[in-house]
């Protein structure tokens, strides 16, 4: 059985469209754990609405305490040898969950990454997929693409099938918006193969009102989460530790820009200061590495011009931010 987690906070707008994706799968072996965190819009209602018409839909309720938590909870319940993540305002193909779990059998992976679109409105795909076949690939070859934020594999949970055993002993950073970067890497560089499918199997929506698609002094979280995972990296996977201070760099690069437009009173200036630091430490480094996307050098080549160059055309890269995953 594979365990369908979905985390919902005021989702009402999305709710139905997600959860006739869940129900509506082609592996009918599922369970969807749908976790009202707090919601005070129609959520619950309509979680209990297809709860009692489904049995195989399990609503859970706590008050709000954040996503991290909300998935917490529902791994704590789930009954599934596998597990899966879904987010409320987000969308599965109807055959996403038999690709998935087909790709973990033929592969003998306990983790498989699924192909993605993104975009505002759902729309349906061929089901008849000609590129569901699995490419089993080395767990350090994933994290690298990863971090470099390369060929469109994202750190995010969605989108893939776990099997419930991976996921052991580990657990979403509760209060961290960044809960996605900090765990990752923690499950993925556990021993194993992972297999990778590129057929799509989700949809994410692009949705303006989302916490990480507008600043807040939360978003700062990051620099925390990349300086963790750099540690990590440096202890544990060594051969990664160019991957991880490029990717630490592009986040203190993001944080600086962004308070370049929105910390007009200095409140920040103390870190925005930290961030200026470690670019020119790393930038070096990040600007030799091939393996570096064209973006990011370009951002390091504006920071060689000085940090008034690189507040000037801030507004210009990160004036209207898109939801960051």
């Amino acid at each position: 059985m594979v365990s369908i987690i979905i985390p919902a906070f005021n989702a009402e707008k999305y709710l139905r469209e997600c959860l006739d994706s869940a129900v509506g799968q082609t592996c009918r072996d599922i369970e969807i754990i749908v976790v009202d965190d707090g919601s005070t819009d129609s959520t619950g209602r309509i979680i209990a609405e297809y709860a009692a018409r489904d049995n195989r839909v399990r609503p859970l309720v706590q008050p709000q305490s954040g996503v991290s938590a909300a998935r917490n909870a529902a791994l704590r319940i789930a009954g599934g040898e596998w597990v899966s993540f879904l987010d409320s305002d987000d969308v599965l193909y109807p055959n996403s969950i038999e690709l998935l779990l087909g790709a973990a059998h033929v592969s003998g992976c306990d983790l498989v990454y699924g192909g993605w679109r993104r975009g505002v409105e759902f729309r349906q795909i061929d089901g008849s997929r000609s590129d569901a076949a699995p490419r089993v690939c080395d767990r350090l070859d994933v994290i690298e693409k990863v971090l470099y934020q390369s060929e469109g594999i994202v750190p995010a949970p969605w989108g893939k099938l776990y099997r419930r055993e991976r996921l052991r002993d580990v657990c979403f950073d509760e209060g961290c918006i960044y809960e996605d970067l900090d765990l990752f890497y923690k499950v993925e560089g556990r021993d194993g193969k992972i297999a990778v499918i590129d057929a799509p199997v989700y949809f994410y929506r692009d949705t303006p009102g989302s916490l990480t698609n507008r600043f807040s002094p939360a978003r700062l979280d990051v620099l925390k989460v990349t300086s963790r995972l750099e540690d990590f990296m440096a202890k544990n996977c060594p051969g990664l530790l160019p991957a991880a201070r490029d990717r630490r760099l592009s986040a203190n690069f993001n944080m600086y820009c962004l308070l370049a437009i929105h910390d007009r009173n200095g409140e920040y200036a103390r870190i925005s200061h930290e961030c200026w630091q470690l670019i020119r430490r790393y930038r070096r480094e990040s600007l030799l590495n091939p393996h570096v996307r064209m973006k990011n050098k370009l951002g390091i080549l504006v920071s060689y011009l000085g940090e008034r160059m690189l507040k000037a055309v801030s507004p210009l890269v990160y004036g209207g931010s898109r939801k960051n995953r």
